[in-house]
């Protein structure tokens, strides 16, 4: 029985290093720099590279991310391993087997990316092919992708964009095939001199006519859809037709439509936030009730603690109870001015009662003087206020959140304003391509397509 080795972590580690170390002894080391230095000396031809010496036969290991954008290189010579990412656009490259790359590959416009769309669109032309071999999207099956398929081919044969073959062209396409199978064949096993260009004009001429008849031999099944992507939740298709390289389209019904328009529209406004709307469109979508609350919580604080800040000194009042005195002391001292004026002069205790009353009148005075305004604020005043200062908040609430700094995407009502984008610009929102759309009915349903790209 073999016996199962166990390695702790320490020893893991050391095991991992050391195999990285013999990797990397099987490479040559080199520096992105270095060796686009060497290709210039070499003329960016890759292989002159390979027959260099100081290599001793090995792989090249590039230690950073290589650049060769624009460059005529045709081949990278005996690179084996790129320790970040590989630019080969615009460059002659058309094959990188065996060469393996950290990070990413770039090959715009190269003749790599050629093969390999060209390879890319082969898996897809199968893939419908087989569609196309069980008609699976035949009407009557009621396929939801293959209506939607149809629909946008229909759009585009009734735009002009693409003009199927007709019956007899599609007869005669398959003459010219046949046709062009037996002069290939005649011109092959050819003996007679005599009749090589004739059979040879034959051919190209052959050709050019199955070439011209192609370009529209278009059905249903170019249409392929996306079993990946999607633009916002709608069906998106791609056109496997020459002329259309790039090209996106969505189809989706009236209830999809909407539902994508939204969900951009909620996007978007992740994206911009309020900065990305009129003050006069975003004003109608603030929660006022949420601002207006936090507003009467913030006044109420503020009043309460810094009412100097929000009362001036008419804004005070004598209380009820400080005017009911007043009245009373006024009345008291009037009675009391009135019994000293009735004071018989004549009598022996005059002075004496006069001084007696005048003591009373100074004592009722003095606390009639004492009587003041109390500055500090009623529990009515500061609820008037409050009320005042939230009323003006509940009639420009955009202008209170401005003037305190606060972030007015956190007091809209996200889901309305969306909502309200989609109901003020349509569906031709989520169309950065023409902000347009058409429609198709395909069995009684109506489906609305888009040109994104």
């Amino acid at each position: 029985m073999n016996k199962r080795i166990q390695l702790n972590e320490k020893e893991l580690k050391q095991y991992i290093k050391r195999l990285t170390e013999e990797v990397e002894d099987e490479y040559y080391k080199i520096s992105p720099e270095e060796y686009i230095e060497l290709m210039r000396y070499g003329s960016y031809h890759g292989k002159a590279i390979t027959k260099m010496k100081k290599f001793q036969g090995k792989p090249l290991w590039i230690t950073g991310n290589l650049n060769l954008d624009g460059t005529p290189t045709d081949s990278l010579g005996n690179v084996g391993y790129v320790d970040g990412t590989l630019n080969i656009s615009r460059t002659n490259v058309s094959s990188i087997e065996g060469v393996k790359v950290k990070s990413y590959v770039s090959d715009y416009n190269s003749p790599r990316e050629r093969i390999r769309e060209k390879q890319e669109l082969n898996v897809k032309l199968g893939e419908q092919e087989s569609l196309r071999d069980s008609d699976e999207w035949m009407l009557e099956r009621g396929d939801e992708t293959g209506e939607k398929a149809h629909a946008l081919f229909d759009n585009l044969v009734n735009t002009g964009e693409i003009d199927p073959l007709s019956e007899d062209d599609k007869e005669k396409l398959i003459v010219l095939r046949r046709k062009l199978q037996d002069l290939e064949r005649e011109y092959e096993e050819l003996e007679d001199s005599d009749r090589v260009s004739e059979l040879f004009d034959a051919i190209e001429e052959t050709k050019e006519e199955i070439e011209e008849l192609e370009e529209n031999n278009v059905d249903v099944y170019m249409m392929y859809a996306h079993p990946r992507y999607s633009h916002y939740g709608l069906q998106q298709f791609e056109v496997l037709i020459p002329g259309f390289k790039d090209r996106e389209y969505t189809v989706g019904t009236e209830e999809e439509m909407d539902n994508a328009a939204l969900a951009y529209a909620k996007s978007y406004i992740d994206e911009v936030g309020a900065d990305g709307f009129s003050e006069s469109f975003i004003e109608d979508y603030l929660d006022v009730d949420a601002i207006v609350n936090m507003a009467e919580e913030d006044y109420d604080y503020q009043v309460r603690d810094y009412p100097d800040s929000y009362f001036s000194d008419s804004d005070y009042q004598l209380t009820y109870e400080q005017e009911q005195r007043i009245e009373q002391l006024e009345s008291q001292i009037e009675d009391l001015e009135q019994q000293q004026f009735e004071l018989d002069s004549d009598d022996d205790n005059y002075y004496e009662y006069e001084e007696d009353i005048q003591n009373q009148i100074d004592a009722l005075q003095e606390e009639l003087d004492s009587i003041e305004v109390d500055t500090e604020p009623t529990e009515d005043m500061i609820e008037n206020k409050v009320a005042e200062l939230v009323r003006d908040v509940r009639r420009d609430p955009l202008d209170y959140l401005k003037n305190l700094g606060y972030d007015i995407k956190e007091y809209i009502d996200e889901d309305e304003l969306a909502q309200g984008l989609v109901d003020s610009d349509g569906w031709g929102i989520m169309n950065s391509y023409d902000g347009n759309y058409d429609s198709e009915e395909v069995n009684g349903i109506t489906y609305y397509i888009m040109r994104t790209n």
